[in-house]
């Protein structure tokens, strides 16, 4: 996913939450409602099997996460940053569930 389709993503999930509407200009920056949809979330929990498969690329598959493991995982960087992230885990492994309507 590409900067420009990350950030549409996003606006559709502020405007799906009701936190934003575009077409209102005195409305809230959509960048000052990241700790609202970052509250929303924590509340919603993670997926079990997103949980595990996270963990599966952090230990390298082992039974647990050892300095060495994340320092492959890492591959020398200080952080992952998103595009790593989806490297590490494996872009077949990603998808958004959409919500009912």
């Amino acid at each position: 996913m590409n900067k420009g389709a990350e950030t549409a993503l996003y606006m559709d999930e502020l405007e799906e939450r009701r936190l934003y509407d575009r077409r209102n200009p005195t409305g809230p920056l959509p960048t000052s409602l990241r700790p609202k949809i970052n509250a929303l979330l924590e509340r919603e929990g993670f997926n079990d099997v997103a949980v595990d498969r996270v963990f599966s690329a952090l230990s390298g598959g082992m039974e647990r996460i050892t300095l060495e493991s994340l320092k492959e995982a890492y591959r020398g960087e200080d952080a992952l940053d998103y595009y790593g992230f989806i490297k590490l885990v494996g872009n077949e492994n990603i998808y958004w569930p959409r919500k009912d309507r």
